[in-house]
């Protein structure tokens, strides 16, 4: 199952973990989730109040049997979001390339993890 702590968010209602690593020059870093309800969350990479990525990961199973990943991104630092469901282990990622600004993503084939 899904462990929600400080670099993972548990979303989809609690069978998908999130997790982002950052890279602004030659250090890694994790993002540092932040949960905002049962579908969605955030993180941040500097400090706590400088909102960096938000993320959403949303029930699609009756319009295109998929779970839909949506992100949006306040930030050109080098990220890869990696979202698994940990009941399947079926896994999707996003990566951004450095100096350049956070595309959004909206992927509605992303997983096809539906019951």
């Amino acid at each position: 199952g899904c462990a929600p702590n400080l670099a993972n968010l548990c979303l989809g209602g609690g069978p998908f973990l999130v997790n982002l690593i950052w890279q602004p020059d030659t250090d890694l870093g994790h993002g540092r989730a932040v949960p905002f309800s049962d579908d969605a969350g955030r993180f941040w990479f500097f400090a706590p109040d400088n909102l960096e990525i938000s993320v959403k990961v949303i029930d699609g199973c009756v319009v295109n049997g998929r779970f839909w990943v949506f992100a949006s991104g306040l930030t050109n630092v080098a990220v890869l979001l990696a979202v698994q469901d940990t009941q399947t282990g079926e896994s999707w990622g996003y990566t951004n390339p450095r100096n350049h600004t956070f595309t959004p993503v909206t992927d509605t084939d992303a997983l096809a993890t539906c019951p």
